[in-house]
């Protein structure tokens, strides 16, 4: 019925910082809150299992699907909106949203059990592969990458259910950015990341050993969270900081000290075993840093050719590029060596902004509301036209920033 309040559950496992599928949650609760400060009929609800991060008032700790199934808001939702990664009990609840209630959800991926060594850690990667089924339950499947609608259409959502959805990067430039490089000037190279397996915490503290040696050409930093890291690789780090001039460790940087990061960074190194996304790329790229990372799951498609990636587990090719690199960084004006081929900076950087115009937070907005207002029209209380209205208004906004 026209002027009808839409009511929105959101779910998710967790909303903590520095977070893929925590910022997807602050993301979308940023782009309702626009459409309902232009008047948009629309309460939403948002259930996590853990929270570190106060996201606003419609943030509800839910631990279980029997708490969530005493919610009222839960059983007069419209629309539901799952995030789909690590294991988490409340996208179980998926299986009993009332009939005629239209599902979305956010695929990130998680992963592969075989990279993953803590045990506890290992048993909910295992959970998570399990309950990736619950997908064929949702009406409809926005993946973050390309790899991730591969994997969901795998899984056996059908086509018509899937589209992708890249997240926009969390940290951005406040302002202008340093340029790249300079003659006589050490390289700095970030790692940004937890401290396990899959995410290559090892092969960067051997990487950084091999730089640093003898060499007075690199600065490195390795920064991360070390709630959800491998003590023993967290370990070895901190060990190889104290030993090695030119090597620093950085536990849980806030978004302000993250972007001091980028800022001073040349290079982003992502010698990661496998990446359902990688926000960090996307948010190097916007502060204009070059990339050097593996071949591995999401990172060339995200990377767009306009960095350098090796074989996962090269760490010999890792370093080559990146002496490579070093000596192109150290002669402004000349020309960089890129997957796609041998650029020169200006061109690179030009392609660089042609490549970020998928993954702003702008672009990432239009795709959620056209989603948003094509799953609303087959809900109970359907899509308004002061619904429309506000979107209408909001996409002007957008088009105008």
């Amino acid at each position: 019925m026209p002027g009808n309040r839409l009511e929105i559950a959101m779910y998710s496992g967790i909303v903590v910082r520095r977070d893929a599928v925590s910022w997807s949650v602050r993301h979308k609760l940023e782009v309702l809150r626009h459409l309902i400060s232009l008047g948009a009929p629309i309460t939403v609800t948002c259930f996590a299992q853990s929270i570190d991060e106060d996201l606003g008032p419609e943030l509800v700790c839910c631990p279980s699907v029997a708490k969530l199934l005493g919610r009222p808001e839960f059983w007069t939702a419209d629309l539901h909106i799952y995030e789909e990664g690590m294991y988490y009990e409340l996208f179980d609840s998926i299986h009993l949203v009332p009939e005629g209630r239209p599902v979305l959800a956010i695929e990130h991926n998680s992963t592969p059990v075989d990279l993953v060594d803590v045990p506890a850690a290992r048993a909910a990667v295992e959970r998570s592969h399990r309950q990736r089924a619950n997908l064929l339950a949702a009406t409809h499947v926005a993946c973050v990458s390309e790899l991730n609608r591969d994997l969901a259409r795998q899984a056996g959502v059908p086509e018509e259910r899937l589209s992708v959805l890249h997240l926009p990067p969390a940290i951005v430039p406040q302002g202008p950015v340093r340029a790249l490089g300079g003659r006589g000037r050490p390289v700095h190279l970030l790692y940004l990341g937890r401290f396990v397996r899959a995410k290559g915490a090892a092969d960067m503290v051997e990487l950084a050993r091999r730089l640093l040696t003898g060499d007075g050409r690199f600065l490195v930093t390795m920064a991360g969270d070390p709630r959800f890291s491998d003590p023993e690789l967290l370990g070895a780090a901190q060990r190889a900081a104290s030993e090695l001039p030119g090597l620093e460790v950085v536990l849980a940087p806030d978004d302000a000290e993250t972007a001091r990061l980028y800022e001073r960074a040349d290079v982003l190194v992502v010698p990661s075993y496998h990446e359902g996304y990688c926000v960090p790329v996307v948010e190097a790229y916007g502060f204009g840093r070059f990339v050097v990372a593996y071949a591995a799951g999401n990172l060339p498609a995200i990377m767009g050719g306009l960095g350098r990636t090796v074989p996962a587990g090269d760490v010999v090719a890792m370093e080559s590029a990146l002496r490579q690199l070093a000596t192109e960084l150290g002669e402004p004006g000349e020309s960089v060596l890129t997957d796609t081929g041998q650029l020169r900076w200006s061109a690179w950087r030009d392609a660089l902004a042609e490549h970020l115009a998928g993954y702003t937070a702008a672009s990432f907005e239009r795709r959620f509301l056209g989603l948003l207002r094509d799953l609303a029209r087959a809900s109970p209380a359907g899509w308004s036209g002061v619904h429309e209205a506000a979107l209408a208004f909001r996409l002007a906004q957008t088009d105008r920033a």
